[in-house]
Parts: structure tokens; C-alpha cells; sequence
């Protein structure tokens, strides 16, 4: 799929989802505290109703958090 990429559109589309919902890569402690907190938002009305219309934003955001956790779950000998 050869998707155009409209910039003029995707900018104010992505700065009002972010003032909607903290979606961005998650850089520290705060940032995985706010969107797992988001996380449980969304879980709680979506639940696991895979024709919500935000269940595929519950998939992206999960996704960020188990990224997150992946590379900063301890080490153990």
C-alpha cells in the first residue's frame, strides 16, 4: 500500500489526539505512570469489545507500555 503522506493533515491530527490523550514514546517513570493510568482508562470502556471504536488505540497504547517494560524490567543474575 503506497498511502500519501498529507502533513498538512497529519500535524493538527496528531497535536490533537496529544492534547486528547499522552501518546508518545515513554521517556521516563512519569511518562509510563501517566499512559498506564491511560491505559486502564481506556481498558475500562472499551474492555475487550474488538468492535469498540477505540479498541485499536487499547492495542497501540498497550503496545507502548509493553515496549516500556521490556527494555526497563530489571536484570536478574
Amino acid at each position: 500500500m503506497n498511502a500519501a503522506l498529507d502533513v498538512e493533515k497529519l500535524v493538527p491530527a496528531w497535536q490533537a489526539l496529544r492534547s486528547a490523550a499522552p501518546i508518545s514514546h515513554i521517556e521516563s517513570e512519569l511518562d509510563y505512570e501517566q499512559i498506564t493510568a491511560f491505559l486502564n482508562n481506556l481498558l475500562d470502556v472499551v474492555r475487550d469489545d474488538a468492535g469498540h471504536p477505540l479498541y485499536s488505540l487499547v492495542s497501540v497504547v498497550g503496545d507502548l507500555v509493553e515496549a516500556y517494560e521490556i527494555d526497563h524490567e530489571p536484570i536478574c543474575d
